[in-house]
């Protein structure tokens, strides 16, 4: 049952650190972490994307979507298959990676602010 307990607080540290994130970068962190697979200006497909961040196909395409919406992504057809969809940054979503990295938020800080309280 103690796992349990100290499982919640690392949920609560997670949410405390997405939600410090979000407000201070515009962005979701899977949304950001679509942002860091592409960030070394390699263009990277739907499925390297899926496996660097470790969710579904499912849910990655629905980040990738809104990513590109957000216009710090573009897509362009493989040139040895033009069935697949190669992503790139854009020069909007350099600016984003430089914009994140200046604003380092450390999630060892939300561990102790739980610890603190406990």
């Amino acid at each position: 049952m103690e796992s349990i307990c100290e499982i919640k607080e690392i949920y609560k540290s997670l949410y405390l650190f997405e939600k410090k994130f979000l407000e201070t970068n515009g962005i979701t962190i899977n949304e950001a972490l679509v942002l860091c697979c592409l960030k070394k200006s390699v263009s990277q497909t739907a499925n390297e994307i899926c496996k660097y961040i470790g969710l579904s196909n499912s849910r990655i395409s629905r980040i990738i979507n809104t990513v590109e919406e957000k216009g710090y992504i573009s897509r362009k057809l493989g040139s040895e298959d033009k069935r697949q969809m190669i992503f790139e940054l854009t020069p909007q979503g350099e600016e984003k990676v430089k914009i994140m990295q200046a604003n380092q938020i450390s999630f060892k800080d939300f561990l102790k602010i739980i610890k603190l309280k406990s």
